[in-house]
């Protein structure tokens, strides 16, 4: 089966993780493993599709979905970022790490051989009160 195809840099994820005010979930995704990435991205693609939706009914900021999925997989439970709105770009630290480290991106590969948002677990669907995606 398929996972989710969202595939992100994790320099941009880590960068908006300390625009959210995750400084450590920054800097553990920095070295994070390739199945970890690739579970933090599938969390994130099942957030945009089926987490909660904004005010307008429209899905969550791919920046949002990103960072509280990297919270969920690094932390083993769902929560809230600890700031609701990101900060300014000019206002957090420039992160500390190689180019190659901020350019990665999950492998496809494992990606392509993961069951469909494998790293979703009933606790997120719970906390993130959305439906069950067989379900819609």
């Amino acid at each position: 089966m398929m996972c989710g195809v969202l595939s992100a840099q994790v320099g941009d994820i880590a960068d908006d993780l300390l625009r959210y005010g995750e400084p450590a979930t920054s800097k553990w995704l920095l070295a994070c493993s390739e199945d970890e990435l690739v579970r933090v991205c599938s969390v994130a693609d099942w957030l945009l599709l089926y987490g909660p939706t904004e005010v307008s009914g429209s899905s969550m900021m791919i920046a949002k979905a990103c960072a509280l999925a990297a919270v969920y997989v690094k932390e083993g439970a769902p929560r809230v970022l600890a700031r609701s709105r990101r900060l300014p770009a000019e206002r957090i630290p420039e992160l500390v790490a190689t180019d190659d480290a901020k350019r990665r991106r999950p492998s496809y590969v494992l990606q392509m051989a993961a069951p469909k948002h494998y790293a979703v677990g009933d606790d997120a669907r719970v906390a993130w009160q959305a439906e069950v995606p067989e379900a819609r």
